[in-house]
């Protein structure tokens, strides 16, 4: 395509009068390639000026795109005329994204590319010591998402997006411990411990057991030992500690019904003798509230020495 240039002189003296007496003024406005030549200015005073005007058409060389994701739109390559890329979504512009068609005849730049978007790498240590990496895509669009090492927990969202500005959507997130909380002591009862491993500040982290007992006539019902789980709840409810009569044992010539580990109060046993042996009339000791018997162990005595 060739460009055409008209050239109009318009000649006279300056504009402002202070000026007119000694300077002159030479505009052109138009050309073409055959009005090239030398132009001379004289004032009254005999002072010249010259100069050399070179008129030709300036193409810049046509652009062509062989980069992916690159796409272009061109006003024209003449001269002043603009190329303007642009990438997809999910990529940026590599270089400057407006050219011009310069007097030189070149671009004032070189042709840019396309690259993707990346988010900052995750890949090296993470400002967490326990927080870990499961999943992992640092381009636009992609996921980083995280866990803890055990006995710990997630404090925030799970996972962040790489957004189109090349930033993660949000902090990364913190990883804290589980704990559970102290646990109910029993009435009657205490714990069994000098110091619990993990324990911070009245609470206990994962895997922290304790142990209970129960004061006294009182016995231990559900779970005498519990652990903290990584839910943040103890393995088992806190048991009670219930009044109980212990097991009195078995009279010389005889047997006590029922045999239980420990009674509840209100619990009444009988006493069964050998034959030849009799045990004293109304000994049936009873389990009392305070964890006591209401009568000490009955013997069997020989009916010989009644």
């Amino acid at each position: 395509m060739m460009m055409f240039f008209f050239l109009f002189v318009w000649i006279g003296w300056a504009i402002a009068a202070e000026e007119r007496d000694w300077k002159y003024r030479l505009s052109v406005y138009y050309a073409k390639p055959q009005d090239s030549g030398t132009f001379t200015c004289a004032t009254p005073r005999g002072i010249t000026n010259s100069l050399v005007l070179h008129v030709a058409a300036v193409h810049c060389e046509p652009i062509s795109v062989s980069g992916m994701h690159l796409t272009v739109r061109i006003e024209g390559t003449r001269l002043g005329h603009t190329a303007l890329f642009q990438c997809p979504v999910g990529f940026r512009v590599n270089g400057t994204a407006n050219l011009t068609c310069q007097a030189s005849g070149k671009w004032s730049s070189r042709v840019p590319t396309c690259e993707p978007v990346l988010c900052p790498s995750l890949d090296g240590p993470l400002p967490e010591p326990h927080l870990m990496l499961e999943e992992h895509n640092s381009t636009y669009g992609g996921r980083a998402v995280f866990s803890c090492a055990w006995g710990y927990k997630l404090q925030g969202p799970p996972g962040v997006e790489c957004e189109l500005n090349g930033n993660w959507s949000g902090p990364l997130p913190k990883c804290v411990p589980i704990q559970c909380p102290p646990p109910i002591i029993p009435f009657n009862g205490h714990l069994i411990h000098s110091e619990s491993a993990g324990m911070d500040g009245g609470r206990y982290a994962v895997g922290s057991l304790v142990q209970f007992a129960c004061r006294g006539s009182h016995m231990l019902e559900g779970e005498a030992s519990i652990i903290c789980t990584e839910t943040g709840y103890w393995s088992h409810p806190p048991p009670f500690c219930k009044t109980r009569c212990p097991y009195m044992g078995e009279p010389e010539n005889g047997a006590m019904v029922p045999t239980k580990f420990a009674y509840e109060p209100g619990d009444e046993l009988q006493v069964t003798c050998n034959p030849g042996f009799e045990s004293p009339l109304g000994a049936r000791p009873k389990c009392q509230q305070d964890g006591s018997w209401t009568i000490p162990l009955p013997h069997c005595t020989n009916y010989s020495q009644i």
